[in-house]
């Protein structure tokens, strides 16, 4: 029952994951192209019930995520399910703190971070956000996709993702958010006034809060 339950919260979770990670790839193509797609989509999955939705769905997966992996500690993993494993340990200890950095301001401020808030922490700390933004989306990328090819089954729904293919697609994944990272560093685009944002004065005011 529980990896039904898993299989099913994954699932609703991993929809949103594509959105996000989709949104995140346009930044390679700069600030209009960024935040034309997230404005038209942030009233859906912003919306109260499908917010509440999708945070319940998360909450549910991690518990049954680390239920299992307690439970199962001395079953012997395959490759891929090592790093089914590692990739999910490795968003459980950051998620929290990415949800917070996202949605707080705009729970608490009504302040959206929008492609120049982005761009703001990349400029402002690029040795922690460039590679923990890169780790983020490919881990991510990896975990919803070979999360739906284990778990979907489970649901009666047929998808089977050979390893060639997982590895083939994880690799482009990976591409896509270098460019996208480059992309929000002004390598190849137009930045704007990162830290004239809303978000990087918020976020500035608080660090310097911090600091003192």
């Amino acid at each position: 029952m529980i990896k039904k339950v898993q299989a099913a919260s994954g699932a609703i979770f991993a929809a949103f994951v594509a959105i996000h990670l989709f949104n995140t790839a346009l930044a390679a193509f700069g600030l209009t192209a960024y935040d034309t797609f997230q404005d038209a989509v942030r009233g859906i999955y912003q919306a109260f019930v499908i917010e509440l939705l999708l945070l319940s769905a998360l909450m549910v997966h991690v518990v049954c995520g680390v239920v299992r992996m307690i439970k199962e500690r001395s079953r012997p993993l395959n490759t891929r399910a090592k790093w089914h494993r590692y990739s999910g340990i490795f968003l459980l200890l950051f998620v929290g703190g990415h949800i917070m950095a996202v949605r707080g301001p705009s729970w608490f401020y009504g302040i959206y971070p929008g492609f120049e808030g982005l761009a703001f922490s990349i400029d402002f700390a690029p040795y922690y956000f460039f590679p923990y933004y890169f780790l983020l989306g490919v881990a991510g990328f990896y975990h919803a996709l070979n999360g739906l090819s284990i778990g979907l089954p489970r649901l009666n729904l047929r998808m089977r993702i050979e390893n060639p293919m997982l590895l083939r697609a994880t690799a482009a994944s990976a591409m896509v958010m270098l460019a996208a990272l480059l992309g929000l560093a002004g390598i190849w685009t137009d930045v704007g006034a990162p830290y004239e944002s809303e978000f990087a004065k918020l976020a500035l005011e608080i660090w310097n809060g911090l600091s003192t």
